[in-house]
């Protein structure tokens, strides 16, 4: 990378404009063009007052060094991402933040560490998110990336939600574009070829998980008196009709990370039925619902989607909670559960249990 472009990189990673750099070095703004489109270098002179202004070494700024940090920030953030995704939250965080010490003017490791400190902090009940605050405030106002800046302000609102500061909460997320003004909404009607196709793929799979998740928003939905909004029988329906949809999308039941959803559903519909003594439904849901969860734990997280509708795109990976799968979570309640209590006598309980337990010992 020559000396012009690094000096452009880190100017855009620091979000200084050309006239701001060239006014503190005093010298034209053409004068930082030029060096930029490698038509002419800084004088030898100037080279202390880049590395000041970057605050970086002169083996960085001649690019010596910048290609092995990059490499060094992103196995920091993959090591921190695999201890998030086993559950390990404040491991995650100490990565994270041992990144921002010998990175601080990296915002890609700020946000990284922005959002495992409301990960972290969500799960402990920690309301104190100053520091979420101060990482978050700085990229927002000094990154020039849009996309980091956006993933940002989605941080940051949580933050204030988890904070229970609502109005705050609801002022930031303004920040971001509405769905009619996306990316995504533009390129719709106008992606072509093969490249194409894989972002087609992409966000026909966040729709997909848009709408499991807004189904069951709209299934909790209370009214402002606090009471929910459809009747017992609705709430069946919709969970049923959550579950119709999982089916229908993925034939082949390459459900993938749908399958929490398809997990969760169930849940919901044993804990209606159990209200009803219904003990037919409840097991045929509970027995679902395993189903789902094994899944979860025995696909391969690179495994590519086999039905239609996703066919050649790969979900990745889910968060456990706790450090453990989603079988163990499932075995431990039918295991502890006193609600559980009337099927334990029977051979298909001990042949689910067993099953479990099998999946989750490979936790």
């Amino acid at each position: 990378m020559s000396i012009g472009s690094t000096i452009k990189q880190l100017r855009l990673e620091q979000g200084i404009t050309q006239e701001q750099l060239a006014d503190y070095l005093g010298i034209t703004s053409r004068a930082v063009s030029q060096w930029e489109c490698d038509r002419t270098a800084p004088d030898i002179s100037m080279i202390p007052a880049l590395c000041h202004i970057f605050d970086i070494s002169s083996d960085a700024l001649l690019g010596i060094d910048i290609e092995k940090n990059n490499d060094i920030m992103n196995e920091y953030i993959k090591r921190a991402n695999d201890a998030r995704n086993a559950g390990n939250y404040e491991e995650g965080t100490i990565i994270l933040t041992e990144a921002y010490g010998k990175f601080p003017r990296s915002y890609e490791i700020m946000y990284h560490l922005a959002d495992a400190l409301v990960c972290e902090y969500s799960r402990k009940g920690i309301k104190e998110y100053n520091k979420v605050y101060e990482l978050c405030n700085r990229i927002i106002n000094d990154c020039t990336d849009m996309n980091l800046r956006y993933k940002t302000i989605n941080i940051l609102a949580l933050a204030y939600e988890y904070s229970g500061n609502t109005e705050k909460m609801r002022e930031t997320v303004k920040l971001l574009p509405r769905v009619y003004d996306t990316y995504e909404d533009y390129m719709v009607y106008t992606w072509r070829g093969n490249n194409d196709h894989k972002e087609r793929l992409e966000y026909m799979s966040f729709l997909i998980k848009s709408l499991f998740s807004m189904l069951e928003c709209l299934v909790a939905h209370t009214s402002d008196e606090g009471k929910i909004i459809h009747t017992t029988e609705e709430q069946k329906q919709l969970w049923k009709l959550s579950l119709d949809l999982l089916f229908l999308l993925f034939p082949d039941g390459d459900y993938q990370y749908c399958s929490q959803f398809g997990e969760g559903a169930c849940s919901q519909l044993v804990t209606l039925y159990q209200r009803e003594k219904d003990l037919k439904n409840m097991w045929y849901y509970i027995e679902k619902g395993a189903e789902f969860a094994i899944h979860a734990d025995t696909y391969g997280f690179e495994e590519a989607h086999t039905s239609l509708i996703l066919r050649g795109y790969c979900d990745g990976g889910w968060i456990m909670e706790n450090g453990k799968n989603r079988s163990y979570n499932v075995y431990n309640w039918l295991m502890n559960d006193d609600s559980i209590s009337c099927f334990r006598n029977e051979e298909k309980y001990k042949k689910l249990v067993a099953r479990l337990s099998e999946v989750a010992s490979k936790n």
